[in-house]
């Protein structure tokens, strides 16, 4: 019997090697993931690609940040680590090659960074990795998928689900796709659902806003009765207060953290500011104050409109004014993949 540690995405180096992130994210590994480790002995972990978070650089003390707390860690503790190529592991869009990973972690004895599909055995169960799929590797990919097995673990795009809370993706490949294979496991959606047999299993903390709602942790999965057991991350540093004539929100938690304060009802201005002075003092990173205007609320409007989510309005928009020749498939593609990346930027 063996128990595996499966993690999301680590996005190390985020939002531009952003501090206050990486603040959070040592906080997540010395306090929690590292501890829990050492404490039930685990020697496996899977990683589900995204290793990195910036697709054209890596800034020094992110790799000095990702050293102290994975690299020097796993070598410690030697555990053997199996991760696969991400979409924001590599510079070019159609191809893996120079990823991060690679040029960073090759060396590295006890990290095995799948860039191709292939397979490795646990106490007899089989594990099959796919890396993030463009056209360099669709035919290989696409056929390793096709071939089915028992448990696949992929950084995959796959149409019907939350690419994050409230926002379902529709492009990407078909679930249908995946119907041979007894569980799959993916990373690149931050937002854990899952359905049939596919299940996206989220990220390990916060990164941003898009982050707020959805659960953050990690799994470990056991070989002998195949349960997978989420062990949650408590830490949580983006922070939606509502103030309505008063708030009882715990706000001695929010130091190093992003804070959006948004006003329902403010008519006693004395104790607002009040309020307002004893956020400052827990000294948050970042603070905005947001005034809410209830009566235009989606709520209040669903009556009156049908709300057609962003990627249907650009495909609805290109297939309106496209001329003949212009390949409104590519730039679907090409507009979808901008859409996405906003997504992700700081707010």
């Amino acid at each position: 019997m063996t128990k595996i540690v499966i993690i999301g995405d680590l996005h190390i180096g985020a939002r531009n090697s952003n501090k206050i992130v990486e603040h959070w994210q040592q906080r997540f590994f010395e306090e929690q993931f590292w501890p829990y480790i050492e404490q039930h002995n685990i020697k496996n972990i899977i990683q589900l690609g995204d290793w990195f978070d910036n697709r054209r650089w890596i800034n020094l003390n992110s790799m000095a940040f990702n050293k102290a707390m994975m690299v020097d860690k796993i070598n410690e503790l030697n555990i053997t680590v199996h991760t696969m190529i991400g979409n924001h592991d590599i510079p070019y869009k159609h191809s893996l090659a120079n990823n991060s990973p690679q040029q960073i972690m090759g060396h590295e004895p006890n990290i095995n960074i799948w860039q191709e599909p292939g397979n490795f055995t646990i106490d007899d169960v089989n594990f099959t990795m796919i890396p993030w799929i463009c056209k360099e590797n669709e035919v290989e990919c696409m056929e390793a998928i096709q071939e089915g097995g028992d448990i696949c673990i992929g950084h995959f795009e796959i149409a019907g689900f939350n690419m994050m809370q409230n926002h379902k993706n529709i492009d990407g490949l078909n679930a249908s796709l995946f119907e041979k294979w007894n569980t799959v496991w993916s990373g690149h959606f931050h937002t854990q659902s899952k359905n049939a047999n596919i299940h996206y299993l989220g990220t390990p903390y916060q990164m941003s806003w898009n982050d707020f709602m959805p659960k953050n942790g990690f799994w470990v999965f056991d070989t002998h009765d195949r349960s997978l057991v989420f062990i949650n991350n408590p830490l949580r540093y983006f922070h939606r207060i509502e103030w309505n004539d008063g708030s009882n929100y715990p706000v001695e938690n929010i130091e190093n953290s992003y804070v959006k304060l948004s006003i329902k009802k403010k008519t006693d201005f004395e104790a607002f500011e009040k309020f307002l002075d004893k956020i400052n003092f827990h000294r948050p990173f970042e603070l905005k104050v947001l005034e809410d205007f209830e009566e235009y609320s989606s709520e209040n409007i669903e009556d009156l409109i049908n709300v057609a989510s962003t990627q249907e309005l650009i495909n609805q928009y290109i297939d309106d004014v496209s001329t003949e020749k212009v390949n409104k498939g590519k730039v679907k593609e090409i507009m979808q993949d901008i859409y996405k990346i906003s997504l992700e930027v700081e707010e």
